[in-house]
């Protein structure tokens, strides 16, 4: 093993256990805080509440880490899940699939969604910014289109089964990030995919000069990303119980806030997806709590806003001190 890989793992160790203290600190006080300004907040139905709402967060920021940590951006991820949430209602409902057809065939969308996002970024030399904002819009209208702007109703019992049935307590929903996010977590953190990650997003120009496959790899970020956005658009047809073309709308704020707040780097090279669940979880509680207030929607826009600013001054800060 290279001094360089050991060094890597050093610090993503470091990295883990600096997730833990920091973030864990605050999601403490913040819960201790608004439990004393709200009677209904540490409720089982209110900490259900938040779990359940923070599930498809929880599947598309951690697609996303893997982008941001490779060095790229996916903008797409809401409006993927908008389309997959209307294709996959839309082959039940017109076309008489059942769950498990019509969902595989979203996860599809999802990933294909995310892998014609990579393949414009890398093989055209598009900023992926550029490419996935595009896509932002065109996934959309897509979904718009399909739909024709409206709900798509008519769907099977099963579709709403899987938020109402439970396991050991705790809902199907809650289940699915529980169940795939260590997955990702781990080809992140075991595999050669996810040291090529790293190394891309650290410095891509040594990444190639030492082989490291630097195209195939960014692709296989966004196609991860555009897979886990379609777990996202699945988990909100089943708690809507409808397939919507206009769900999701403000979820990448809120995304791109969990994984900075969470430790990866806007740079690239630096991140977790540990930090990210956790960046999740304080972005839920957040907004939980600033409804069970009765703060204006408007405000939470603000408040979300500024913890982005926030984290990333200090991300930027950090970097600056160790140049």
């Amino acid at each position: 093993m290279s001094n360089s890989t050991i060094s890597l793992k050093s610090n993503l160790i470091k990295i883990i256990k600096l997730d833990l203290f920091r973030l864990l600190f605050p999601i403490i006080i913040l819960c201790l805080s608004l439990s004393l300004l709200s009677p209904n907040f540490l409720t089982v139905n209110n900490l259900t509440n938040i779990l359940v709402n923070a599930a498809p967060l929880a599947l598309a920021a951690t697609g996303l880490t893997l982008v941001i940590i490779c060095g790229d951006l996916d903008l797409s991820v809401g409006s993927n899940m908008a389309l997959v949430s209307t294709a996959s209602a839309l082959l039940m409902a017109n076309f008489g699939l059942s769950i498990f057809l019509a969902f595989g065939a979203g996860l599809i969308i999802g990933a294909f969604v995310g892998f014609v996002n990579g393949l414009l970024s890398v093989k055209i030399n598009i900023p992926s910014f550029i490419v996935t904002l595009a896509m932002m819009s065109v996934a959309r209208g897509i979904a718009l289109v399909l739909s024709d702007g409206s709900a798509v109703t008519n769907l099977p019992e099963s579709v709403t089964n899987i938020s109402s049935g439970r396991f050991l307590g705790l809902s199907f929903i809650i289940w699915i990030p529980i169940l795939i996010v260590p997955i990702v977590g781990y080809l992140l953190s075991r595999t050669v995919l996810g040291l090529n990650i790293y190394s891309i997003g650290g410095n891509k120009e040594a990444a190639i000069l030492a082989g490291v496959p630097e195209s195939k790899t960014r692709i296989l970020a966004l196609t991860i990303s555009g897979f886990m956005a379609g777990f996202a658009g699945i988990i909100s047809t089943s708690r809507l119980g409808v397939g919507s073309p206009i769900i999701a709308e403000d979820l990448i704020l809120d995304a791109i806030a969990a994984v900075v707040i969470g430790g990866t780097s806007l740079f690239g090279g630096i991140g977790k997806i540990t930090g990210t669940i956790l960046g999740v979880l304080l972005i839920a509680i957040i907004r939980n709590g600033l409804v069970l207030l009765n703060v204006s929607p408007f405000y939470q826009k603000v408040a979300i806003g500024i913890v982005i600013l926030i984290a990333s001054i200090i991300d930027a800060l950090g970097r600056k001190r160790n140049l």
